[in-house]
């Protein structure tokens, strides 16, 4: 690990990525099944939005995020990534979703499954703040929350989210954006982002696809959250990626 905030990963073992699961424990619980956490060459990234499920009665993020807390200090193989809706917490910011003021609505789940919001709503955003942001691998993949940021036009100016707070423009858009807006970024800006960072493709999620979409270099995946074909990644690190149906043969399928 280059910093804290940037996750390496070697050209050996096996990978596992799972995007947004918004408070979904079934989906949490099954993915980890797949996963040998003895073994330290077997890793899981989850790519952030663990929490905020829309339904009160069915959130299950306080369960999700107490163990992803355990895991992340018990196993060196275990990745959990930022994403804008812990983002939200860490900053304080509004978020939306249907209506709802997601923040509140968090801060009652934990009141109802705690019986009081403190200490446990600060223990939470603490380990929000030490989630990393990105995995890069050694057979040339990138892994964050979303993005790119089409703001990154060098190397220089990528490495400066390191040094930056949860203001930075850049993390917002690795944190925000999304495929299918004109104003955030195109298929060539993926382009220009993996060449700048030294990688050949790119595995998101934040955008509620149907499974998953190809956009250039970018594969977005929904792993859980909206969509009937949930898509994760199931990789040999050792693997050569030549082409980007080499990641789509990586692609795990569970249609209910």
């Amino acid at each position: 690990m280059l910093n804290d905030k940037l996750v390496e990963l070697p050209d050996y073992g096996r990978l596992i990525v799972v995007t947004d699961l918004h408070g979904n424990l079934d989906d949490y619980n099954h993915y980890l099944s797949l996963w040998d956490e003895n073994d330290s060459d077997f890793h899981i990234v989850f790519t952030g939005d663990l929490i905020h499920g829309l339904n009160f009665d069915e959130d299950k993020s306080v369960e999700i995020l107490d163990d992803v807390i355990t895991k992340s200090k018990q196993y060196s193989n275990f990745h959990a990534l930022l994403g804008n809706h812990e983002w939200a917490h860490i900053t304080n910011k509004s978020i939306y979703k249907q209506g709802k003021p997601l923040l509140q609505e968090f801060k009652n789940l934990v009141s109802y499954k705690k019986g009081f919001i403190e200490p446990h709503l600060t223990r939470y955003i603490r380990f929000f703040k030490t989630m990393p942001y990105f995995v890069r691998t050694a057979n040339g993949l990138f892994i964050s929350h979303s993005g790119p940021s089409a703001k990154v036009k060098n190397i220089d100016a990528f490495n400066i989210i390191f040094e930056s707070d949860y203001s930075s423009p850049i993390l917002d858009d690795f944190l925000w954006n999304r495929y299918n807006s004109l104003n955030d970024y195109t298929k060539q800006d993926v382009v220009d982002f993996l060449d700048i960072v030294g990688c050949k493709f790119m595995i998101v999620g934040h955008c509620p696809v149907e499974s998953y979409k190809v956009f250039s270099r970018q594969i977005i995946m929904s792993s859980s959250f909206n969509t009937d074909v949930k898509t994760y990644l199931d990789m040999d690190l050792s693997k050569d990626l030549n082409a980007i149906e080499d990641v789509q043969k990586s692609l795990k399928f569970i249609i209910e």
